[in-house]
């Protein structure tokens, strides 16, 4: 006789600890997911924060470069006001310089004039002074270029420095040496005068007591390079010839002389 032994089953203990076990689980799980969820936010916040704290210094940086932006304007207009007045007062300053430059030429003159110095001869060239005629042209004026090409001013004084002064008369020679077409010429200032009527006079003609001054504009022969000036100075009443050789023509300058 056979005896089959079978052992008792418990359902409920089985699958309740099983059940248990998966509970246990769970809450686990939960768990994590509950601490993962919480330290997320917390990452947020941190990261939300920092970047509102960002936001709020980029706008503060904002206004702080308009501010400086209107200082480095203000200081620029300024700038610009200050150099503008700086420019206007050296004007000034040049201009009043010319002017007591030309007032003590013109006292020089007079004082000359007034105290003949011994040496001196009756008949004089007090000065010479040929440049450049810088006259304003026509806009879009061909003719007006070509008319004004090669022009000249020219200005010079002729005095008489005697202690008793008495009315003299005779002619001065300009002559103006140079090349042209590679030869030697030399012209009378006297043709060379624009707007002169037709004259076969090659001489001004001079008659004075104390000085007299001569000026106007001469144009030089198309292709002519100056380099000198002779002077020739013929006192009809006093029967003497005074001659100045050579004054040397700057290309840049013209010629610039001052009798001592």
């Amino acid at each position: 006789m056979t005896h089959i032994i079978v052992h008792r089953s418990h359902p409920f203990q089985y699958y309740g600890i099983r059940l248990l076990i998966l509970l246990l689980a769970a809450a686990l799980l939960w768990g994590a997911f509950e601490m993962g969820y919480m330290q997320s936010e917390e990452d947020i916040i941190e990261v939300k924060g920092g970047r509102k704290s960002l936001l709020v210094q980029q706008n503060v940086l904002k206004k702080k470069n308009a501010e400086l932006s209107k200082e480095v304007l203000h200081l620029e207009r300024k700038y610009l006001l200050e150099q503008e007045s700086c420019q206007l007062v050296q004007a000034g300053m040049n201009k009043d310089q010319r002017k007591i430059i030309e007032l003590e030429k013109e006292l020089a003159f007079y004082k000359a004039i007034v105290s003949p110095a011994k040496g001196r001869e009756s008949i004089y060239l007090q000065s010479l002074e040929i440049q450049a005629y810088n006259a304003v042209l026509t806009e879009n004026s061909e003719s007006s270029e070509k008319t004004q090409a090669n022009q000249y001013q020219y200005q010079f004084i002729l005095a008489q420095k005697i202690k008793k002064r008495t009315y003299t008369k005779g002619t001065i020679k300009i002559l103006i040496k140079g090349k042209k077409d590679n030869q030697s010429v030399k012209i009378p200032l006297f043709s060379l005068i624009v707007h002169s009527k037709e004259s076969k006079d090659k001489e001004f003609k001079y008659g004075f007591k104390y000085f007299q001054e001569f000026s106007g504009i001469m144009r030089l022969p198309e292709g002519m390079i100056p380099h000198s000036v002779d002077v020739i100075i013929d006192s009809k009443k006093k029967k003497s010839i005074i001659e100045l050789g050579d004054l040397k023509w700057s290309q840049t300058g013209g010629v610039k002389y001052v009798g001592q």
